[in-house]
């Protein structure tokens, strides 16, 4: 996980801790960031708690550019295929 300006750059790669201690950082610094760029192969993910965290945070600040699931749906091999409900 880094900072580049205000560009929060994350791998696929999070165990669930890092997915925990990432909640814990983007709480107090939401208002600076202008996307979360994610890093990695998408067959990589240990954890489909990165995912919610991802949505959760895309919900709390729409403008938020996080391409990841920007798009319709989500093709995931391990999880299958995720569509988004807007």
């Amino acid at each position: 996980m880094t900072i580049d300006g205000d560009v929060l750059e994350i791998d696929t790669d999070m165990a669930l801790d890092d997915v925990a201690e990432l909640a814990n950082f983007v709480k107090t610094r939401l208002e600076y960031i202008e996307e979360i760029a994610v890093l990695g192969e998408k067959e990589d993910v240990q954890t489909s708690a990165l995912y919610a965290l991802l949505f959760a945070i895309k919900r709390a600040k729409p403008s938020l550019n996080i391409p990841l699931i920007d798009a319709p749906s989500l093709e995931l091999g391990t999880f299958g295929t995720l569509h988004w409900i807007r």
